[in-house]
C-alpha cells in the first residue's frame, strides 16, 4: 500500500460533514507542528554538545518508547479489527523492523548516533539529566496513550506523534517524502556532520513504512469517529500535544544554547 500522492477520495473513508470538519481541524493543528529552532537542526554548525542534547531528549522522550505508547493505544481498542490490526503492524515494525527488514527503530536511533561518534551512554541519559519540559511531555504521552476515547489516544500517536508540518501537503499528494538513497545522501546529518550513509538504516526503514502507516492513522481516525464529542476529543488530545511538544522543544532548545534571534 503505498499512500503518498493519494486524494482523500482513495482513503476508503465515508465522506461526512463530521469526517471533513475533523480532518481540517486536525489538519490544522499540524499545520502548527514547526518550531523556531528547527532550522538550526537542518544545517550546519551545531557543535558536539548541541547534537547530544537534541538527540539524547528526542531518545527519552519518545523514540525509545514508541512502540510501548502503540501498545498502550491498542490495549484501549475495543473489537475493531482494522484498527487492531494497523496498530499491531505499526507496533512490530517499530518494535522489530520487520516489515521494512531492519531492526527495531529504537536500535537503528543508536546506530545513527553511532555514525554520529556517540557512546550509547551520551544518548541514554537519566531523567535527572533532561529538561523538566522534555520529562513533562513524556509523562503526558504515556498517560495519553492510553486514556478514552481510544480514538483520542491513536490520533494522538500516529497523526500528532508520528506526523509533520507536511502532512496536509503529503496528504494532498504535493509533497513526496524522500525514499531510499535518495532521502540518506540528502539527509543533513549525511550533508553536515558526517555520518556514514551505512548508519542511517532508521531513515531507509522510514521512507519504507511511513507512506502506508501514515494512511492507516487517518483511516483508524476518520474511518471510526461518528459524533462531534468524540471529534472534539480528538482534536483537543492533539492540541494539547501541540502546546506540550512546544514547551519541550523551547526547553531542547535552552539546553542547546539556541535563541529565537538567532534562529530569526
Amino acid at each position: 500500500m503505498d499512500f503518498p500522492g493519494r486524494g482523500w477520495h482513495d482513503l476508503g473513508v465515508k465522506s461526512s460533514l463530521l469526517t471533513a470538519d475533523l480532518r481540517e481541524r486536525l489538519l490544522c493543528v499540524m499545520d502548527q507542528k514547526n518550531h523556531w529552532a528547527y532550522p538550526e537542526l537542518t544545517r550546519p554548525g551545531l557543535s558536539r554538545g548541541q547534537l547530544a542534547a537534541h538527540f539524547s531528549h528526542e531518545y527519552a522522550v519518545y523514540v525509545r518508547d514508541f512502540p510501548t505508547l502503540l501498545a498502550r493505544a491498542l490495549g484501549i481498542v475495543p473489537d475493531v479489527p482494522d484498527v487492531r490490526r494497523s496498530l499491531a503492524e505499526n507496533i512490530y515494525e517499530e518494535q522489530t523492523g520487520g516489515l521494512s527488514r531492519s531492526g527495531p527503530h529504537p536500535e537503528l536511533f543508536m546506530v545513527m548516533m553511532e555514525g554520529l561518534g556517540f557512546a550509547r551512554e551520551e544518548i541514554d541519559l537519566p531523567d535527572a539529566r533532561l529538561h523538566p519540559a522534555a520529562l513533562s511531555y513524556r509523562d503526558w504521552l504515556r498517560e495519553s496513550a492510553c486514556e478514552k476515547p481510544w480514538q483520542a489516544a491513536v490520533a494522538l500517536l500516529t497523526i500528532w506523534v508520528e506526523g509533520s508540518v507536511n502532512e496536509r501537503a503529503e496528504l494532498e499528494g504535493r509533497f513526496v517524502r524522500p525514499r531510499g538513497e535518495d532521502a540518506v545522501v540528502k539527509h543533513p546529518l549525511v550533508v553536515h556532520y558526517g555520518c556514514p550513509p551505512s548508519a542511517m538504516r532508521l531513515t531507509r526503514a522510514h521512507g519504507d513504512v511511513e507512506g502506508s502507516h501514515r494512511g492507516d492513522a487517518w483511516r483508524m481516525v476518520l474511518g471510526h469517529v461518528d459524533d462531534e464529542a468524540t471529534a472534539r476529543a480528538c482534536v483537543e488530545t492533539c492540541q494539547q500535544g501541540l502546546a506540550r511538544w512546544h514547551r519541550y522543544r523551547d526547553g531542547v532548545a535552552e539546553r542547546m544554547g539556541l535563541s529565537r534571534d538567532r534562529a530569526a
